[in-house]
């Protein structure tokens, strides 16, 4: 007599299918708890799943009755930060709170870290000259277009040193830290040097500089940032990040 055969059948549940089985969960979570520290927290375990199927509780969050929960909401959405999470944060720019409406614009705002590329910190700029606020943030604007045109983002205002840390180690980046004074040159022109350290740890890596006059502020300041900062990408390899 030949042997029966028998026909196992193994379910394989997908890493995919297990994902939208947790954001499901958390979303019921967050609907079911009485505590906005809970649901505040459950946002953040949300965003981490980084899951677009985490975008629609996310949203509902953003009416939720706490401010820390709206808060929390909308840092989740702009880490995702996928279309339909801005769309859902761009509709709620009429937010009543204005910590919370500086949190919608700041998550706007965000660009997501890249894995291995160059993350910045940039300090105040160090203003010897006494040119006008405008002047200096324009700056900083030119500074921070200039540092993105090679792939680099960005850390936010108040980020601790062990926060830092923890990001460069998780996605493997590179951290530098810029520190900008602005001097005054002959002529009425102007000097802009920069000081480049690692972030967190601030270790002094160079610091370059370039001179120009012969112009108003503004029209110096777009010739002379992308100068400074091609001449120390040049000596520490920042291109190609």
């Amino acid at each position: 007599m030949r042997p029966a055969l028998f026909l196992v059948l193994v379910l394989f549940v997908s890493p995919a299918l297990a994902q939208d089985a947790r954001v499901s969960f958390l979303a019921k979570q967050l609907k079911a708890a009485k505590d906005p520290r809970v649901r505040a927290q459950t946002v953040v375990i949300l965003a981490g799943t980084g899951s677009p199927a985490a975008v629609a509780p996310l949203c509902e969050a953003m009416q939720d009755q706490e401010v820390v929960v709206r808060a929390a909401a909308a840092n989740a959405l702009g880490e995702l930060h996928l279309p339909e999470g801005i769309t859902c944060l761009k509709a709620a720019l009429g937010e009543r709170d204005p910590s919370v409406r500086a949190a919608i614009q700041r998550a706007i705002d965000f660009k997501p870290v890249v894995p291995g590329g160059l993350y910045f910190a940039i300090d105040p700029i160090n203003d010897k000259v006494g040119v006008t606020p405008d002047v200096a943030q324009l700056a900083n604007d030119l500074l921070k277009q200039k540092l993105t045109s090679i792939g680099a983002t960005f850390a936010p205002q108040g980020e601790s040193k062990p926060q830092a840390a923890t990001l460069i180690k998780a996605k493997k980046l590179r951290g530098f830290l810029l520190r900008v004074n602005l001097l005054p040159n002959a002529s009425n022109g102007l000097k802009l040097e920069i000081l480049v350290m690692t972030y967190p740890e601030q270790s002094l890596q160079g610091s370059w500089n370039v001179k120009a006059s012969g112009a108003k502020h503004e029209s110096l300041l777009k010739a002379m940032v992308p100068r400074v900062i091609d001449d120390a990408s040049a000596d520490l390899e920042w291109k190609g990040q």
